[in-house]
């Protein structure tokens, strides 16, 4: 197998050197235990793959700019919002449309729509059978009083 590749040495930078027991997934670089970083599942339990210290800085930065991105990318739309709030605020209300009067109505529909007046109904025996006559309250003689 082939010797474990990850570069170590603060000044001198320098191959591990180790037996390699697995492959990066990301780049492919052998890797011994002590620099294979397990991946875990959204479970938390270990996938089976590795990858090497400097893949998982990579994916650590990209996901921290993604993060950056997306708060960007809201704290655009929070602001679009507060300003056609403010715009909406600041523009003038529209004034509320007077209503139609309506037409004069023509005389001959007003004494229609006048409203019906009372009249009183009288009962008279006349040849054995009850008649019965209408008198306005107005009419001479009538004791009939409206409301």
């Amino acid at each position: 197998m082939e010797p474990c590749s990850v570069e170590t040495g603060l000044l001198r930078k320098k191959p591990c050197g180790q037996a390699a027991v697995v492959k990066c997934v990301s780049c492919e670089q052998p890797l011994c235990t002590q620099h294979a970083v397990a991946q875990l599942t959204e479970a938390g339990k270990r996938s089976g793959k590795f990858m090497c210290p400097q893949c998982i800085e990579a994916l650590k930065d990209h996901e921290k700019n993604l993060a950056a991105a997306a708060r960007a990318q809201e704290d655009k739309k929070r602001a679009a919002m507060h300003k056609a709030l403010m715009d909406a605020a600041k523009a003038p209300q529209p004034t509320p449309k007077k209503p139609v009067a309506p037409a004069p109505a023509a005389p001959e529909a007003a004494a229609a729509a006048k409203p019906v007046e009372p009249e009183a109904i009288e009962f008279t025996p006349k040849d054995g059978k009850l008649e019965y006559t209408t008198r306005k309250p107005d009419d001479k003689g009538s004791d009939f009083k409206p409301d």
